[in-house]
């Protein structure tokens, strides 16, 4: 930076050094996410916590945040005690800028023949050798051409024509879609740039400069339009359709895992609305284009993988080894990542089972070491902490770090951050994150990994993440700490929903206590809207429950039913995931029941549980074995529970209730469950 660019981050920084100060002094929040809240109410438009850090760290806002810019100091001046010369503010950001954006020439990213591939998300092949081999000796493999590649043509020819238009691959891990994205824009013209921006705040600010003939790439599109942060993934939605209308041509291309995708576009867990509305709007637009990748190659693409292994030795190993045509996932390296996981020693294990499950229970990506230390030796034992040396943990990661032919181990140091700053973490393997939200069913991590989450964060909103996991699988007291230290970390929703959790559970002092302890009137007021609507709530319910009516059968419903009278129970099967596949509800409950009288529960189990969308699955289960043993029934619930299953809690109580064990059911609605499964005490 230059001198005069210098003065923006030392007024900025000495005025919020300044307010901070005073809230201090007064007992008020001061946190810089508190800051871009109370800012973004006054502009009614999203300021993100991190954009305030990066202005803090020495990065100039854009010109064109000057709105932000104002807006922020505003508040900043009002928590000081100052007076607030917006003009003076305006000068200093315009100073800041670098010459090229004040002139409106400066154009975002790089010519698409200065970008190297593998910097922007496309995967080296797996070394053909288990020995160390230098990264710039294995390049791009051959490219076989697959059905989703013409689908992008289409696109890319449209925005040739002038046309902006926008893509995203869709598929699972390691199936080929960003290299085929890459594949696909090396037909465009010189002219046209490729824009990789680092995160969601950069793609924000630089989306009002963007000039036309641009590629906005948007790999690992869910780093973007995160599902656990539902403002800012709807904020970033809403600025990519308003791009998508103006003058272009633009092209915007993305990737993305099929879970994340239905976790965008689909109902939330306890009702009908779609929890992002502005991604299902944008990923539904006229301009965007849903394109699928599957997981393997077919029998006639398999023909022309071995025609180019013919002068490609790493096609070559990939269609020898690969099973079932999975190409992809040979040349990526995850036979052999899997196989190290299975061979780690058991501190090595232990690092990667807390990563693979704090990324499960929604922590980011970015893990702090102490919090991968200290959750880790929770997944070791007292005769395992006693037989490893002190040093264990540093030798855990010696193993986790080393490359697997090539390819990264299953936890690696990740050193890249916004802004040059550089602030170790450590991430877990691509493949291992996509597992990660894929398993099952896995027994729920001990006290000492959800204390380790409290202590040791990324940052307050991975608390929060986790936290939301904990309350829905029942265990309020590691919920409400997690809570709690986000709140008194800056978390702007964390005292909320610390006191909605305590009100829920009827501990209706503390939760007054804690919404005048956050010292927002803000959240004194929405506990009291809460009560009336926990009160009415009980009350619409019990009227609703008098007054219902058996539903009437839907035409599939008695479509189905009539192929199960006459035997056809195939044919009424594929009927039911027919209707699945067309988006109809009565499709999963036909397909239950018709599970359920065929006698494949363990299949009927897995559908009730995991389809947190229609949370009424598992009632109908219920319902149907009612007369069942109460002990396989308790089993049954309590593996739904600790699926995260929004039903699931309520249902184990009543189980509890109806076979006398009333003071055992009270405890967990009062208190809910330690990690272990047991009934908690009083907190």
């Amino acid at each position: 930076m230059t001198a005069i660019s210098d003065q923006f981050h030392l007024q900025f920084r000495a005025l919020h050094d300044r307010a901070v100060s005073e809230q201090r002094f007064r007992g008020r929040r001061h946190s810089d996410r508190y800051l871009a809240e109370k800012a973004s109410r006054a502009l009614g438009t999203a300021i993100h916590d991190q954009a305030v850090g990066r202005w803090l760290k020495g990065t100039p806002p854009r010109s064109t945040s000057s709105d932000q810019v104002v807006e922020v100091v505003k508040v900043l001046s009002k928590w000081a005690g100052e007076d607030c010369d917006t003009r003076y503010w305006l000068k200093l950001l315009e100073d800041a800028q670098p010459p090229k954006d004040r002139s409106g020439s400066a154009a975002l990213g790089l010519p698409i023949n200065q970008i190297d591939p593998f910097k922007v998300g496309v995967r080296r092949p797996v070394s053909l050798s288990p020995a160390p081999v230098n990264d710039g000796q294995r390049r791009l493999t051959t490219y076989v051409p697959r059905e989703h590649d013409e689908a992008l043509r289409a696109v890319i020819a449209a925005a040739e024509g002038g046309k902006n238009r926008l893509a995203v691959l869709v598929g699972e891990v390691s199936t080929g879609k960003t290299r085929a994205l890459w594949e696909s824009v090396q037909a465009l013209p010189s002219r046209w740039r490729l824009w990789h921006p680092i995160d969601s705040i950069e793609l924000i600010e630089g989306l009002d400069t963007i000039q036309p003939h641009t590629v906005v790439w948007l790999n690992d599109a869910h780093l973007y339009l995160d599902p656990r942060d539902e403002k800012q993934s709807e904020h970033v939605a809403a600025r990519l359709r308003r791009l998508l209308r103006q003058p272009g041509p633009l092209l915007l291309l993305g990737t993305l895992w099929s879970a994340y995708a239905h976790r965008l576009t689909s109902a939330g867990p306890t009702g009908d609305l779609i929890p992002h509305p502005q991604v299902a709007e944008l990923l539904a637009d006229s301009a965007a284009s849903l394109i699928t990748v599957p997981p393997a190659f077919t029998a006639q693409q398999l023909w022309a993988v071995r025609t180019a292994a013919k002068a490609d030795r790493h096609l070559r190993f990939a269609h020898k080894h690969a099973e079932g045509g999975r190409i992809i996932q040979v040349l990526s390296g995850i036979p052999f990542l899997i196989q190290r996981c299975d061979q780690a020693p058991e501190a090595a294990r232990a690092v990667i089972e807390a990563a693979f499950d704090l990324y499960r229970y929604g922590h980011g990506q970015d893990l702090p070491r102490s919090l991968l230390e200290a959750a880790a030796g929770s997944y070791l034992g007292e005769d395992q902490r006693a037989m490893i040396p002190e040093d264990w943990f540093a030798a855990a990661l010696t193993y986790t770090e080393e490359p697997c032919r090539g390819v990264p181990g299953p936890v690696t140091p990740y050193r890249k951050q916004p802004n040059g700053a550089v602030t170790p973490t450590y991430r877990l393997a691509h493949v291992l994150q996509h597992l990660a939200l894929y398993v099952p069913d896995r027994d729920l991590p001990s006290t000492g990994f959800w204390d380790a989450v409290a202590t040791h964060p990324h940052t307050p909103a991975d608390q929060v993440a986790i936290a939301r996991e904990a309350e829905l699988r029942g265990r309020y007291s590691h919920a409400a700490t997690l809570y709690e230290e986000a709140a008194k970390a800056g978390h702007g929703e964390a005292w909320q929903r610390l006191v909605d959790l305590l009100e829920m559970l009827g501990h209706t002092e503390k939760a007054t206590a804690m919404a005048q302890r956050s010292g927002d009137p803000e959240v004194a007021r929405e506990l009291h809207a809460f009560r009336e609507l926990l009160t009415t709530g009980f009350t619409w319910a019990e009227n609703m429950s008098a007054e219902a009516e058996p539903p009437q059968l839907t035409r599939l419903q008695e479509e189905i039913r009539h192929f199960e009278a006459d035997g056809a129970h195939n044919h009424a099967l594929e009927l039911a995931r027919q209707g699945i596949r067309q988006g109809e509800p009565e499709g999963f409950e036909e397909l239950l029941r018709l599970l359920e009288n065929s006698g494949a529960h363990e299949k009927a189990d897995d559908l009730a549980i995991h389809s947190f969308n229609l949370p009424y699955l598992l009632d109908n289960l219920l319902s149907a074995r009612a007369a069942d043993d109460p002990t396989s029934l308790e089993r049954l619930v309590r593996r739904a529970v600790d699926a995260g299953h929004p039903h699931a809690l309520g249902e184990l109580i009543g189980l509890m209730k109806r076979s006398g064990r009333r003071t055992e059911a009270e405890a967990i609605r009062r208190f809910g469950l330690t990690a272990e499964g047991a009934p908690a005490a009083p907190w």
